[in-house]
């Protein structure tokens, strides 16, 4: 039999875990789902070259032995059924928390939390790497605004990266100092470098028709144009009730809540709210949200941040969609993703 395990790294930093966790894959990828190196190469988002030397290293640093291990194959089986049934480039999924959290830390506030840290610092792994393969070059990344994005920057290890421009999808100018996606969009540029960029416009405009006289605004245009070069876009959703973050940040009331689900709302991304099949909803708070329409960033990837198990039929629905190009998920929700469609037996897309 064939085990995939830690090898001799059994010390690391952050920057080595990276590494290792893309070895891990790469290796189980060739070896278990019998992936050529290009293909592999396409998923991981990395050269075929690289790919032959993640293999090589899985080998000599025993990361590739007889047996398997049961815990990271089965995470990496999961990534990969999700991956193919949702048609995405890749997809990482953490490890599951419900087996390790003490029983007096079986809140699902509690729960989620450990959720956000553990995507976000995934989410900061793969935009470092990223980053660090093409330094050099000028590089645009798109950034939503919420907890698990926030967790994102915070976990994000300083990298010389001053050529990169960070730049928010939507309205930044918020109510509320804790939740404006400014401060993540300037957390990102101090750690690198880089430059920040942002709609100096509302999140929600009073009308459709003040949402238009904002839109046609130069410096609006000029930062939408940068947006439309991003090389990855990094996203979260919401819910749509009375605990998802516009509701308890007080951008929407529960009676805008409620007429969103009649119209058939399962959850938002970037304030523009969807149905169970990813469709966007046609309302007139959505046609008043200013923010960039993700199906329209054709060259970039859409990598979708979803965290905790109250996202998961908002992540299911937004998957359908079509252009979502790689997801990183909690092992939790992955879990929970997985049954639903195993219940049903939905088709892959």
């Amino acid at each position: 039999m064939l085990e995939v395990g830690r090898g001799r790294w059994a010390t690391m930093n952050d920057r080595d875990q990276s590494e290792h966790d893309m070895t891990v894959r790469a290796a189980w990828l060739y070896y278990v789902v019998e992936r050529t190196q290009n293909q592999i190469a396409a998923i991981l988002g990395v050269s075929r070259v690289k790919v032959a030397r993640l293999i090589a290293d899985a080998k000599a640093n025993g990361v590739v032995t007889i047996d398997i291990d049961q815990r990271l194959s089965a995470m990496c089986g999961l990534e990969e059924k999700l991956r193919q049934r949702f048609n995405l480039r890749f997809c990482y999924v953490t490890p599951a928390l419900a087996a390790q959290i003490p029983a007096e830390m079986q809140d699902m506030e509690e729960r989620d939390g450990l959720a956000r840290r553990s995507v976000g610092m995934a989410a900061a792994q793969m935009l470092r790497s990223m980053l660090s393969q093409n330094h050099s070059t000028e590089n645009v990344i798109g950034l939503a605004w919420g907890r698990t994005i926030s967790a994102m920057a915070d976990a994000f290890l300083p990298l010389n990266a001053p050529s990169t421009q960070f730049v928010s999808l939507l309205g930044s100018l918020t109510r509320s100092a804790s939740a404006n996606p400014f401060d993540v969009v300037q957390k990102l540029a101090s750690k690198t470098g880089g430059q920040a960029k942002y709609l100096p416009v509302p999140f929600i405009a009073d009308s459709e028709e003040d949402r238009e006289v904002f839109i046609q605004q130069r410096v609006v245009q000029d930062v939408i144009k940068t947006a439309m070069k991003a090389k990855a876009c990094f996203i979260s959703l919401g819910e749509c009730d009375g605990g998802s973050f516009l509701a308890r940040h007080g951008y929407l009331s529960q009676g805008d809540m409620a007429r969103l689900r009649e119209l058939g709302a399962v959850g938002d991304t970037l304030g523009l709210f969807f149905d169970s099949d990813g469709r966007y909803i046609d309302s007139t708070l959505c046609r008043r949200t200013l923010a960039i329409d993700l199906s329209m960033l054709v060259n970039s990837e859409i990598v979708l941040l979803s965290a905790g198990l109250s996202k998961v039929s908002a992540t299911r629905a937004i998957l359908k969609a079509g252009f979502i190009s790689g997801l990183i998920i909690d092992g939790d929700s992955a879990l929970r993703l997985e049954e639903s469609f195993d219940k049903d037996g939905i088709e892959a897309i």
